[in-house]
């Protein structure tokens, strides 16, 4: 069996803990086809957009 402990308890431990908040750069680039329709939508390089398909390198 598991035991279950409060969740908001084990957040907010884990938050007094922690020194700040670290982000952490994800490569991805703004799809060109959305940017020029004024629509920002990021994409993993070498994949195709989810938005309209196209490829972005």
């Amino acid at each position: 069996m598991c035991q279950q402990s409060p969740l908001h308890k084990t957040c907010v431990s884990f938050m007094n803990e922690a020194e700040g908040v670290n982000t952490v750069p994800v490569p991805g680039r703004r799809c060109p086809c959305c940017l020029e329709k004024g629509d920002t939508v990021w994409v993993i390089p070498g994949k195709c957009c989810p938005q309209c398909g196209t490829p972005v390198h």
